[in-house]
């Protein structure tokens, strides 16, 4: 027998789940909390990370006092959770700005300057487009994709930029802040459009990084959606 948390990270709240884990699976109890997604001018979307972390914290003793299992007897956690978040975060996994949502579409003139010139295609730099679908299979088409809002941080808030060592997702985040250790899962990766999806060539692409100006030393180490990330801190958060 097993028992697993298991976290949803969603847009305005999160869903904290407590399963056992023997032939079947069956939830054994749950509870909920929200926080705030904060609405900026110019189309920007941010969340503050301390209020994951709390509602997590909120939710996890809410969802505990439902049932008779202790947290010592949990053997695994898990997270689902919005995705496409841009939180760059320094050495030691603090955020160097507020998280900037999927919502988040200030980066504009990132777009325009990095696709939206020369010989187009539906808007797009056609070369460009062709080397994106070709090594990833999708193409940064939409404003609100982390890579232009990571260009945005680049161009206008550099002192910020300049304190980054990690990118992360959002449930990534949360990985970092109760291992210690940065990764980011091939679906989260995916949906930077950064990612060679070729089977032969899987991983981080230089070759996309350098034809759009992404620094690869903020990209962190891959793992599957099924490897264990690491285990908890002492005194995580």
């Amino acid at each position: 027998m097993a028992y697993i948390l298991a976290y949803d990270i969603g847009t305005t709240g999160v869903k904290t789940c407590l399963f056992r884990v023997e032939k079947d699976i069956e939830l054994l109890a749950g509870a909920s909390e929200g926080y705030e997604l904060y609405t900026l001018p110019d189309g920007g979307a941010e969340q503050h990370a301390d209020e994951w972390w709390e509602a997590m914290c909120v939710s996890t003793k809410r969802m505990f006092s439902k049932t008779d299992v202790k947290p010592e007897e949990v053997s695994g956690i898990t997270f689902c959770s919005q995705m496409q978040g841009l939180i760059l975060v320094d050495e030691d996994g603090v955020p160097v700005r507020h998280p900037m949502s999927y919502m988040d579409q200030r980066a504009s003139e990132e777009m325009k300057e990095g696709i939206g010139k020369g010989i187009t295609v539906s808007g797009m730099n056609a070369g460009k487009l062709l080397k994106s679908l070709t090594i990833t299979r999708a193409v940064a088409g939409s404003v609100k994709d982390p890579l232009w809002r990571y260009l945005w941080v680049k161009n206008h808030e550099p002192e910020n930029f300049a304190r980054a060592r990690w990118w992360l997702d959002v449930k990534e985040y949360l990985i970092g802040r109760m291992t210690g250790n940065f990764v980011m899962t091939e679906d989260s990766a995916y949906s930077t459009f950064l990612y060679d999806s070729r089977e032969k060539t899987k991983g981080w692409s230089q070759e996309l990084a350098d034809l759009f100006g992404i620094d690869m030393k903020h990209l962190p180490k891959l793992i599957k959606t099924t490897d264990v990330a690491g285990t908890l801190r002492e005194e995580p958060g």
